[in-house]
């Protein structure tokens, strides 16, 4: 066995991942502070990506129809 004072202890110089929030695209930029880290917005955060599609889809064709009526491709 070692005795006690041969025994080295690892220290751990990089700090942990999730207070690491520099970006890794822009090396130069500003860390987050921890109000902007909370503020952003993870994938399982978003609605489902069906839904948004839904939504999209319905959105562009309902300005399609009141386009339609202005231009008077409809005549209602």
């Amino acid at each position: 066995m070692k005795s006690k004072e041969t025994q080295t202890t690892k220290i751990e110089t990089t700090p942990p991942l999730s207070k690491d929030t520099t970006s890794d695209r822009n090396p130069k930029s500003e860390p987050m502070t921890q109000v902007q880290a909370d503020s952003v917005l993870t994938r399982q955060q978003l609605p489902n990506l069906a839904f948004r599609i839904g939504v999209t889809l319905v959105t562009v064709v309902i300005f399609l129809f009141f386009a339609a009526l202005y231009y008077g491709i409809i005549n209602v």
